[in-house]
């Protein structure tokens, strides 16, 4: 029998139609069905013993936040050593760039930020230990981020809620691997977002923190996608803390303090105001990653005005950078749903904060916002209150969740491990707007451009058609 490899795969899986394929799933599944068997807890996750010898790079390299003149490299080593990044352009001399050392106070875990890059140019990089080169040949790589204000296409890859084990989301994370270096019709994309559950630790005390975030970080599957992939990450509530857990959690500065020793994000919160927001722009694509835990009021709480998501500096924050923003499309991405029949976890509960910023967005005549969200274990669409668009994705590893009724949501999947990408073109006029759903092992489930005048609320988004409510 003759073989193929995995990226013939991926182009087979890729031309076959997503419906036969999810009705080939579907079958499977039904067939195979067996009554479920009682929950037992997960045990909780553990590191491999340290080996003796010189220092070696645990996890990582990884990627974080990669503008257009530099980028940001996470690595974990087993000993307090200095380590360095060897970086080199086509043609150009490798440059050293000192990462400092390794501390025991941080987790043995370490951030160098390489400065002085051009924009869109091709990099290879090496990590070195104590004068000890980490990686094999052929090295990792990234392409550095178009111009601030230029017009370009870019696809950007959304989800959340990795599982509880390392090995939920490792065929994931293997397939997204794959297809980031194709072409775009077999999914290739530039950047990933991370919205929360990126580990289900359920605490706020730093060592398991540390554990769980190294942990998901050994397999073969993330190493090749985040050694050479862009990420950006804000946290939900299993990351943050317990499940549901809010601004009164115990520790939670603790929790904040390790989420900032394993990303790369280019910023994390203000000088007066902790969280783990910030926002960064790509072309003429500005993002917004929204803190919806450290400040939040409990959910069971009354709705009044007083209550919050976000906290009072954190919606200030982010009205000012919208005004001020002079992107054509701007992503809100949340950890939470923003459309208005979600969950007791979701701006259902946070309505009287929610309304007033949705009409504000109006009244400012901002255009281009997009919705991001994850939180669910299904991915989605919704058009709230028939005016914004919003995107929830996932589950990247952990078991589904069912869809239910929904009055704004236009399509959605809640079967096998899924992700959205954005596709968005900002050298048409307007933008071109269009999103995909993709399943691990059935290729692009959906996708479906949405118009500028849909986008602003000026045309009804029409369901899918099949879905139903």
């Amino acid at each position: 029998m003759s073989s193929i490899s995995r990226r013939q795969l991926l182009r087979t899986a890729a031309a076959m139609p997503a419906a036969a394929l999810a009705s080939r799933g579907q079958a499977a599944e039904s067939k195979a069905a067996k009554p479920a068997a009682p929950k037992k807890p997960s045990p909780p996750l553990m590191l491999p013993p340290v080996q003796p010898g010189p220092a070696y790079l645990m996890a990582g390299p990884m990627l974080g936040h990669v503008g257009p003149d530099r980028a940001h490299i996470w690595v974990r080593g087993t000993a307090a050593v200095p380590w360095k990044i060897l970086l080199t352009a086509s043609g150009a001399q490798t440059r050293e760039i000192d990462g400092g050392s390794l501390k025991v106070e941080a987790g043995l875990s370490s951030i160098a930020v390489v400065e002085g890059l051009k924009p869109g140019t091709h990099y290879t990089y090496q990590i070195v230990l104590d004068g000890r080169e980490q990686l094999p040949l052929p090295l990792p790589s990234f392409t550095t981020a178009p111009e601030i204000g230029s017009a370009c296409r870019q696809r950007i890859v959304f989800g959340s809620c990795v599982g509880r084990t390392t090995a939920a989301a490792a065929p994931t994370w293997a397939e997204l691997a794959e297809r980031r270096a194709g072409s775009i019709d077999e999914g290739a994309f530039d950047v990933l977002l991370m919205l929360g559950d990126n580990h289900y630790g359920d605490t706020t005390e730093i060592e398991k923190l540390r554990v769980c975030y190294t942990a998901h970080r050994l397999g073969a599957g993330w190493r090749a996608l985040s050694s050479h992939t862009p990420i950006y990450a804000i946290w939900d509530d299993h990351d943050y803390g317990p499940n549901n857990s809010d601004g009164t959690e115990p520790g939670k500065a603790d929790s904040l303090k390790t989420f900032q020793e394993f990303w790369a994000n280019p910023a994390c919160g203000e000088a007066d105001n902790p969280g783990c927001y910030f926002t960064f722009t790509r072309g003429d694509v500005q993002f917004f990653m929204i803190d919806g835990r450290y400040h939040r009021s409990p959910n069971k709480s009354e709705d009044t005005p007083q209550k919050t998501m976000l906290g009072a500096k954190q919606l200030a924050w982010l009205k000012r950078e919208l005004l001020a923003s002079k992107a054509k499309v701007k992503l809100l991405a949340n950890g939470s749903e923003w459309e208005s029949y979600g969950s007791e976890d979701s701006w259902t509960q946070f309505k009287q904060e929610r309304d007033p910023f949705l009409r504000w967005i109006d009244e400012q005549k901002i255009e281009g916002v997009i919705f991001l969200s994850g939180d669910r274990h299904f991915s989605s669409g919704y058009h709230i209150n028939g005016r914004f668009l919003e995107l929830s994705a996932g589950p990247l590893g952990s078991v589904n969740s069912k869809l239910k009724a929904n009055k704004e949501r236009f399509t959605g999947f809640d079967d096998g491990r899924l992700w959205g990408v954005l596709d968005i073109d900002t050298t048409e006029s307007p933008p071109r707007v269009a999103y995909e759903f993709w399943q691990v092992g059935h290729s692009m489930r959906e996708r479906r451009e949405i118009s500028w005048a849909q986008l602003h609320g000026r045309e009804t988004i029409e369901r899918t058609p099949g879905y139903e409510i």
